[in-house]
């Protein structure tokens, strides 16, 4: 599934207009005809106010449109040196061992 047609698909599950998603994350209606008709490109920032408007996980979003949550690119930066060769050293990770570090990292928040 494309990023517009995902984008449409929960529009009209949400039953929102095109004018009412427009008006929810302050863009004209044809900008969000263009992007379900995958005539224009939409920047991070709007995807996640699109996700927010339709209650959508604004990572599934961002990865249909090949982009970074623009949070995600800073905390890289950030840590230039260490989230790449955390990365690289975590590539072969199973599904499983993923969930656990996920679990582990979730851990340290509280």
């Amino acid at each position: 599934m494309t990023l517009s047609e995902r984008i449409k698909t929960l529009r009209i599950e949400k039953r929102f207009s095109v004018r009412g998603l427009a008006k929810e994350v302050s863009v004209t209606p044809m900008h969000i005809s263009n992007l379900e008709n995958n005539k224009t490109n939409a920047s991070p920032e709007l995807i996640k106010k699109i996700a927010i408007a339709l209650g959508a996980d604004a990572d599934e979003l961002l990865q249909l449109s090949s982009q970074i949550d623009p949070d995600v690119v800073n905390v890289i930066n950030s840590n230039a040196q260490t989230i790449p060769s955390f990365l690289r050293s975590a590539k072969d990770l199973t599904p499983e061992q993923w969930e656990q570090l996920n679990s582990m990292v979730d851990s340290f928040k509280h």
